[in-house]
């Protein structure tokens, strides 16, 4: 591989004025001799060393990911969106695995930082209380006061440019939904206490629920996987609570409470309605009704902002989900439960 200096030499200049002109410095070079350096540098096939421009610029050409849990599909998508968008200005990314632990998201943090990446995107929400959590906070906004373009695809506490899915607006949507189908028994599986998107997501269940006169049920709050849904809807089950629909805290769960009820001669929607949040890949082999987060896109979204040659870039809206009713949720064959204010103009 060849050296700047045999590119320096080939062109008759020194090291310092090939290095100018081919690491993008503002220093004046006349237009000739720019030329001629640029020429012997095409010529040797030489390439400028990453880590020496990351380091003179104190910008690298890395997006870092971190993102929660790499086997959830929901993160697996936001991720997909965020490289192929990167790819388009040249960028690479890097990708860390946090494993819900806010300490494990201070080390991956700082070490992306070192790196010098561009920018840092946290795919997953914070887990109040969680230990580490105030520590992590601290030091990411230290690192966006000092320059570093961190964004926050989810709810987090700590300063970042936030692109972010309405969770509260998207499970109320999808609650009124089931209760326009006519159940008046919903429950809601899933989710970890304390994982400020998933109790973002209760409360709009529970306020759909209350602004129906429905009582809320919240169950299951052990985990974001398959697993989770199956053990949730297998204790409903046990201690006769099967409810007439239920609303997933994410696609994964959902498709665990499927996978229970089927292989235990449920029928779905006969039996019990069955929805889900996201819109992952795994839900739509199922035919699951759910709220699709347009995952990808969000992802793209935090990518297109760091890459982003300005100063300040502009902050871009996040997208708007969609209801997509699969075949999981019963047909409309009673009126729509009626909300609060429904009832009051009544």
């Amino acid at each position: 591989m060849a050296t700047l200096r045999e590119v320096a030499e080939l062109a008759a200049v020194s090291v310092a004025t090939a290095s100018r002109v081919l690491n993008g410095s503002a220093h004046p070079v006349s237009p000739d001799v720019r030329s001629v350096v640029q020429a012997a540098a095409k010529s040797l096939g030489y390439t400028p060393s990453a880590p020496a421009q990351a380091l003179k610029q104190q910008r690298s050409r890395i997006i870092g990911v971190i993102a929660s849990d790499i086997l959830d599909p929901y993160f697996a998508e936001l991720t997909r969106g965020i490289e192929i968008e990167a790819a388009k200005s040249g960028y690479v990314t890097i990708l860390a695995n946090a494993n819900r632990d806010p300490e494990q998201e201070r080390t991956k943090f700082r070490v992306l930082r070192e790196y010098q990446a561009s920018g840092i995107v946290f795919c997953g929400s914070d887990i109040e209380g969680s230990p580490g959590t105030a520590d992590l906070a601290r030091e990411v906004n230290v690192a966006v006061h000092a320059g570093t373009r961190v964004v926050a695809l989810a709810p987090r506490g700590f300063d970042a440019t936030k692109i972010i899915i309405d969770n509260v607006q998207a499970s109320y949507e999808l609650t009124r939904y089931m209760l326009s189908l006519g159940h008046r028994t919903v429950a809601f599986i899933g989710g970890m206490p304390g994982l400020t998107a998933v109790e973002q997501r209760t409360d709009g269940y529970r306020r759909a629920m209350f602004e129906a006169q429905a009582l809320p049920h919240v169950a299951g709050r052990t985990g974001m996987r398959q697993e989770s849904g199956r053990a949730a809807i297998a204790q409903l089950v046990a201690e006769g609570h099967l409810p007439e629909a239920i609303v997933c805290a994410n696609d994964e769960i959902a498709v665990g409470v499927l996978a229970y009820l089927w292989t235990s001669g449920y029928r779905t929607p006969d039996d019990v309605s069955v929805a889900g949040i996201g819109g992952t890949r795994g839900g739509t082999v199922f035919g699951l009704t759910t709220v699709t987060l347009p995952l990808m896109e969000l992802g793209g979204l935090a990518a297109h902002y760091i890459a982003d040659s300005g100063s300040t870039p502009a902050v871009p809206e996040p997208p708007r989900f969609e209801l997509r009713v699969g075949t999981t949720t019963a047909q409309s064959t009673r009126p729509p439960a009626l909300s609060q204010s429904d009832l009051l103009r009544h």
